[in-house]
């Protein structure tokens, strides 16, 4: 009897050994075409277009093209190319090659290895797809131009149905030669997770950080950062309904000629954002801009779109300001040769419960700002000081023992400028 059970488990596995590709397969293939729609329906430059899937038991394959698009030409590029995919118990792995190869045809940017472009899926719904650069060498068609670099790693994680993206990126260094300006990187690297909130609105965090870039123009000193960092968040408030954000840029050294100057810091945040009327200015200003090319390429209903673009993102305008926000840059620390230069601003609208028309939008905004930079700055370079001049005759500029200081005030549609009121305009 034991013997009997051993064989029926023995036979039960190699069913499911056999099975489980088998489904794999087929559900492969149902998760490509659906990406590809996404793909397609979330944005107009990048098509995926797939041609004939040819599903196998262990192994399948299918062609493909992609298709690019400018959206201010309407000028296309297309890459055919073929996948061959592995399927396994709980997953596949797809292995995509352009059919024309990863450059063009005589010339070897790559060497002796080539890219390697993957997905991975699995069945419960998740994809990797992972790009891995070689070292490569790119010679543009007058030898004016060269790209050359260590190569490096990409790196995307999604769920299917796109309700959220994790992307890593590494690169070592990248070198760009022009006659127009040299540039170089080292360690570049990049992390960003996503979660769709609602419609194109996005939550997450994500950093960006750069160890050196060099910016040598060739009639110029060179320019050197180090230490350069970008860190981004959206959170999502009250119940989903709003958006918090924030931005903040860092840079640990700048380096001109003979001047080491740092750290430097600026951050850009705003908050209580509507998230529908949010992702309705973002669908009208993305419609204003396919009207404006309509207009360009000669459609003569274009004015009409155009026209019907400005009122939805006039409306989008209102019922920002009428559900409140607040926006500014709490902190600008900035490093010169003659010292700090340091400030903040902040606007806020309270909102309005029956709503925010465009008359009502300027009354109700408040805000205050203050700026300090050294007074030798002023003094010791002319293009500042013609900045400057007019602003320290009209008041706008303060002096403050060794600094020139601007503070500033709004509301009720006044701007008081170091005790000085300047009424706006209720439209602006």
């Amino acid at each position: 009897m034991k013997r009997k059970w051993i064989v029926a488990a023995v036979v039960v596995l190699a069913v499911v050994g056999i099975a489980l590709p088998w489904g794999t397969g087929y559900l492969t293939k149902q998760q490509w075409q659906l990406v590809s729609q996404e793909v397609n329906n979330s944005q107009t430059w990048l098509e995926m277009q797939v041609g004939q899937y040819d599903r196998g038991f262990w192994t399948s394959s299918f062609d493909g093209t992609m298709v690019l698009r400018d959206p201010a030409t309407s000028e296309e590029w297309t890459v055919p190319y073929r996948a061959n995919v592995s399927h396994g118990l709980t997953g596949s792995l797809t292995d995509f090659k352009p059919v024309n190869g990863w450059a063009p045809e005589g010339e070897r940017w790559f060497g002796t290895e080539d890219p390697r472009l993957t997905t991975e899926t699995r069945l419960w719904g998740t994809s990797v797809t992972e790009l891995t650069v070689p070292k490569f060498n790119i010679v543009g068609d007058s030898s004016a131009e060269t790209v050359f670099g260590s190569g490096g790693v990409l790196r995307i994680k999604t769920s299917i149905g796109a309700d959220s993206v994790d992307i890593s990126s590494d690169v070592s260094s990248l070198v760009v030669a022009s006659e127009e300006l040299d540039l170089r990187l080292s360690n570049l690297t990049l992390e960003q997770q996503m979660q769709r909130l609602n419609g194109n609105i996005w939550t997450g965090e994500g950093t960006l950080n750069v160890a050196s870039l060099e910016l040598m123009p060739p009639a110029a000193e060179a320019i050197m950062l180090r230490g350069l960092s970008l860190h981004s968040r959206n959170e999502a408030v009250n119940n989903g309904k709003a958006l918090d954000s924030a931005v903040s840029i860092t840079l640990e050294e700048l380096q001109l000629a003979d001047d080491t100057l740092g750290p430097h810091r600026i951050e850009f945040e705003v908050n209580g954002v509507d998230v529908a009327a949010w992702d309705a200015l973002g669908s009208s200003m993305t419609n204003m801009q396919l009207a404006s090319l309509a207009a360009e390429n000669g459609d003569p209903s274009a004015f009409q779109q155009q026209m019907q673009a400005m009122s939805e993102v006039g409306e989008a305008v209102q019922a920002l300001a009428a559900t409140g926000l607040s926006m500014g840059f709490p902190v600008i620390s900035l490093i010169s040769p003659e010292g700090p230069i340091e400030g903040h601003i902040a606007v806020s609208h309270p909102g309005s419960a029956g709503g925010a028309g465009a008359l009502l939008i300027m009354p109700a905004l408040e805000g205050d700002m203050e700026l300090s930079i050294p007074l030798a700055l002023a003094e010791n370079y002319e293009a500042i000081r013609q900045q400057t001049a007019p602003l320290i005759k009209e008041g706008l500029l303060l002096t403050d023992g060794d600094r020139l200081v601007l503070r500033a005030t709004l509301k009720d549609l006044i701007l008081d400028v170091n005790g000085r009121p300047l009424p706006l305009p209720p439209l602006m």
